[in-house]
Order: C-alpha cells, then structure tokens, then sequence
C-alpha cells in the first residue's frame, strides 16, 4: 500500500513539473492584445454627391420618407407614444414635403403649400407638449385625411409632368441632415 502511495505522489510530482515546464502559454494568448496590420487611412478630400439621381428618384424618395414619417406621426399619436418620437416624426415630414414642393414646377407648388402650413401648424402642436386623447385622436383624423389627398394629388406618378428638368436649379440634397436629428 506504502509503494502504491508513493508511486502516485511520485506521478503527481512528475505531472506538476511537466506542468510548470510547459507554462500556460495558451492563456497568455487570449490576453495578450494583437496588433492590427491594416492601416485606415483618412479621407482627406470629400465628396461631393450631388447631382447623382434624377429629380424624379428624389421625389419618388421624399414621397416615400413623408409617407414613413406620417404614418409613424399617427401611430404615436394613437398609442400616446413618447412626445419626443412625435416631434421628430413631424419635423422630418415637414422637411420631406418642403424638399418634395422644391421639386415641383409653379403649379403644383402653391398646391402643396397649403398641405405644408397644415403639418407645420402639427409640428407646432407637437412642440408645445404630447396632446391629451381628444385632442389626438382629432390631429391623427386630420392627418389620415390629408394624407390620402397628398397620396392621392401628389403620388409620384400623378406629378410625374410636374417635376422640375435637370437642367433647371435645384438645392441638393442634405442627406446627413435627413438622418441626423437637429439640436
């Protein structure tokens, strides 16, 4: 019983060191930190991007935005969402029917106008605090019936004469104001 004891501290000893010698290699590559090969390198001249779709691409575009964001204004509004989603949801449908009117002919621009000033008086409504029930529930019926006449008068198809030529002057589009929330 004694030499079977003292065969295994002996293995246990020899197993130690072998232990010791071989180290934990293996560990210290998780930690060490590892050098990255590819350098980035900075754009030091932008880009300027404007002029690359087609006026009728651009409109298309903000018909579908304000469409997204009208739709997403009327759904805060019957959920009594966050006002700060309201807000952000009027603003940028305002700013999307603005870039829509500035790429309509004369005719077609006087038209929307009329539906611009109703969602800037939204806008405003929304910046003046979330809206109690009754009150929502009126601006979201007022919504949902001007946007099917926009959806209806100003659906990209229907205005397609109407928008302005290339060669005509245009403000370019913003498109890191569009994403960016504004402070």
């Amino acid at each position: 019983m004694r030499i079977a004891c003292k065969k295994t501290v002996l293995v246990l000893v020899v197993a130690m060191a072998v232990v010791n010698i071989s180290g934990c290699e293996a560990l210290k590559k998780k930690f060490v930190r590892k050098q990255s090969t590819k350098k980035v390198t900075p754009v030091l001249v932008p880009q300027d991007y404007k002029g690359i779709y087609p006026n009728a691409v651009l409109y298309s575009n903000h018909f579908n935005y304000w469409r997204s964001w009208t739709e997403d204004l009327m759904d805060c509004l019957d959920t009594q969402g966050s006002n700060k989603r309201e807000k952000l949801a009027a603003e940028r449908a305002v700013e999307d029917l603005q870039m829509m009117q500035s790429l309509l002919t004369a005719e077609k621009k006087e038209e929307l106008a009329k539906y611009i000033k109703f969602y800037e008086g939204v806008q405003k409504k929304m910046e003046l605090g979330q809206p109690e029930k009754m009150e929502a529930s009126s601006i979201k019926n007022d919504l949902e019936s001007r946007r099917r006449v926009i959806m209806r008068k100003f659906e990209p198809k229907e205005v397609k004469a109407y928008i302005l030529k290339e060669e005509e002057p245009l403000k370019p589009i913003q498109t890191t104001e569009q994403t960016l929330p504004k402070k």
